[in-house]
């Protein structure tokens, strides 16, 4: 018993002495270490503003950033192992890092399929932040673009975080990628001699209205006719960065007025007046 305490504190005492050998490499590796990390911060944070400044795009610069930061982190890594003598150990993770990446990746392969589709949307760019898109059911405008996840901010004030992978996988409707959308109501009349009338009368509303673009051109269509009561379709483009004629407003002004001058000119306006869209659904909120 004598026997295995003395080696036991032979050996406690032998890995001390190794410790305090060593203290002068440990410390330094660790202060190289904190100062990696340290540059590194810095270096990201001066190269996205470099990044921001040339693309004006931050989904690249965030894709540009983490493998910046990546390949940083373990340069730094490495060195600090290969300052405290651990070559066989830097050369066995360099020579691993195939295996590992395999190993990792098949363990979180759902945040590496958000992670590649998220470089994928760097490229490619299906949308902008701003943009009015759809996703799967999902309405809103996109209000932060990240390399795993996309943020909606939904008509009712909701931020629907969305994986990229799944922007990939699913349908995506996007609203606003020209800056135009179609808006379409129908203002239904009494069936008399004058529709033709009543079609100019839209029209000339139509051509008056700054906010109505006149390239795509507008129209003021005849939809149906049924049960004496003429149902006339109207489509019009709008420009979506135009702030002060939201698609919502601009359509419902257009419509009271419609029905305004109509009245004013005699025209019987049924009181069952059909509003609807029944084409293509491009509401803006």
């Amino acid at each position: 018993m004598d026997r295995e305490i003395h080696i036991f504190k032979k050996s406690i005492h032998q890995s001390w002495l190794n410790l305090v050998a060593h203290l002068p490499k440990i410390m330094l590796s660790i202060v190289i270490f904190i100062i990696g990390l340290l540059l590194i911060r810095l270096i990201n944070k001066y190269a996205k503003k470099i990044i921001i400044s040339k693309s004006n795009d931050p989904l690249i610069a965030d894709f540009i950033l983490s493998v910046i930061s990546l390949v940083l982190t373990v340069m730094v890594f490495v060195i600090a192992l290969g300052i405290l003598g651990f070559d066989d150990i830097t050369n066995k993770i360099l020579a691993g890092a195939g295996l590992t990446t395999f190993i990792i990746g098949f363990a979180l392969k759902d945040i590496g399929e958000n992670f590649i589709a998220g470089i994928l949307m760097a490229f490619q760019r299906p949308f902008r932040i701003g943009d009015l898109i759809e996703i799967d059911g999902i309405k809103g405008r996109v209000i932060e673009m990240r390399l795993r996840s996309t943020t909606l901010k939904t008509p009712d004030g909701i931020d629907a975080y969305i994986p990229n992978g799944s922007i990939l996988k699913n349908n995506l409707k996007n609203y606003t990628i020209d800056e135009l959308m179609r808006h379409e109501f129908i203002i239904s009349v009494g069936h008399d001699d004058r529709i033709n009338h009543a079609i100019k009368l839209i029209d000339s509303l139509l051509h008056k209205n700054e906010f109505v673009l006149k390239m795509p051109m507008y129209s003021v269509l005849v939809d149906k006719i049924e049960n004496d009561i003429v149902h006339i379709l109207v489509h019009f483009w709008y420009k979506t960065d135009e702030v002060k004629a939201p698609g919502g407003k601009l359509k419902t002004d257009l419509q009271l007025t419609s029905y305004a001058v109509l009245k004013s000119e005699g025209f019987t306006v049924p009181t069952t007046t059909i509003s609807i869209e029944h084409i293509a659904k491009k509401q803006m909120d």
